[in-house]
């Protein structure tokens, strides 16, 4: 079970939570450990993957527990063409699907040099062919760079001791390597909810 613990400003919470982690050295690999994780019943929201960043140069293996190693949610490779498909067949759903894409493959801090590129070629037509290519050339770039620097990395949130077995055996008989359980600290508080500090009328006196 998770742990919850408050600071004494009463603002921000401590908590930790179980987690397995194994490397793997092919996205194939990966992504077939996933397939039987969630057919085992793991949701695809309990996995995460290591965020591309070209600040990160570190190996894998010292990754694997490091609790403040940027991550982000796994998205499945068919979620991925049809997200493509989508954005270059429909301009229209370019900003929604483009950001969930970017979020989820390439960073959230993308987001803003995405704007640019769709306010650039939506005039020419061009703008969902433009947008798949960069989503695919940068997923392809980030999954190299990893490789080179070790593996990938997947993170499966465990709440449960008695799925441990089970969750370890299947990263394992899916190529997984260094498959272990760890227990990550994790803290939660007012800067973490959105929009905390907006006002949303002028007019309102606290």
């Amino acid at each position: 079970m998770t742990q919850t613990s408050q600071d004494t400003t009463g603002e921000n919470f401590g908590y930790q939570e179980r987690e397995a982690v194994a490397v793997f050295d092919s996205e194939a690999a990966l992504n077939a450990a996933v397939d039987a994780l969630m057919q085992f019943g793991v949701r695809q929201a309990d996995l995460s993957v290591l965020a591309p960043s070209d600040k990160i140069s570190a190996p894998a293996s010292a990754l694997e527990d490091k609790e403040d190693a940027p991550r982000a949610a796994f998205v499945t490779s068919d979620s991925r063409v049809e997200g493509a498909a989508a954005l270059t067949g429909g301009p229209a759903l370019i900003t929604g699907l483009g950001a969930a894409l970017v979020a989820g493959t390439v960073g959230v801090a993308m987001i803003p040099a995405l704007a640019v590129t769709i306010g650039g070629t939506l005039a020419t037509g061009s703008a969902g062919f433009l947008l798949s290519r960069l989503f695919g050339r940068k997923h392809a770039d980030a999954i190299h760079e990893q490789l080179k620097n070790g593996g990938l990395l997947l993170w499966v949130h465990a709440p449960e001791a008695k799925d441990d077995e089970r969750i370890l055996a299947i990263l394992r008989d899916n190529g997984g390597r260094d498959a272990h359980l760890h227990v990550v600290h994790r803290r939660w508080g007012t800067d973490d909810v959105p929009f905390d500090n907006a006002q949303p009328d002028p007019l309102l006196k606290l």
